[in-house]
């Protein structure tokens, strides 16, 4: 005996119409780095979510192909690092190109043997806790290990298809 639904079918929303409708969606913007053997990598992410205050601990959300995962995996930590407004071009910069033309022209520093954009408002260095895989994406939890904030700098809020200032 076969159960069939009595529900029609749920048209798929396409790729372009979700990434257009996200993009209205206000979020902050944030690099995520973690060393790999042929030296630095990094990505531009939106997700990244504050997830525990005791431990605390950070929630970030990367592609499940990303090179950058890879490394966070293999190296079992990474560094999330909020852009300043004045560093806002970084996030097209990380969001193309290969592992070297990331880091081309851009200052960082080792932080817990992680990269840390010089440049980042708000930086995090985490252990990775957990990961948990989710459609095409894997959520990557991380305990925070060392952390500085700028109050002075403002960071990047991305939104609307544009980049404002965030207060």
């Amino acid at each position: 005996m076969t159960t069939e639904s009595l529900l029609p079918a749920r048209p798929t929303v396409s790729d372009d119409a979700f990434r257009h409708a996200m993009a209205r969606l206000p979020t902050g913007v944030a690099v995520v780095t973690a060393q790999g053997p042929g030296g630095p990598v990094g990505c531009t992410v939106n997700a990244v979510m504050s997830l525990s205050l005791r431990p605390p601990a950070l929630l970030v959300s990367l592609a499940a192909a990303s090179r950058t995962l890879e490394q966070i995996l293999d190296s079992g930590s990474f560094a999330v690092s909020v852009l300043s407004w004045d560093a806002r071009h970084l996030a097209r910069q990380f969001a193309t190109g290969t592992a070297a033309q990331r880091f081309d022209g851009v200052s960082w520093q080792p932080q817990h043997g992680v990269p840390v954009l010089t440049a980042a408002s708000v930086a995090a260095v985490c252990d990775v806790s957990d990961t948990a895989h989710m459609f095409d994406h894997t959520l990557v939890a991380g305990t925070v290990t060392w952390t500085r904030a700028d109050e002075r700098t403002p960071t990047v809020l991305y939104g609307n298809g544009q980049y404002e200032v965030g207060r």
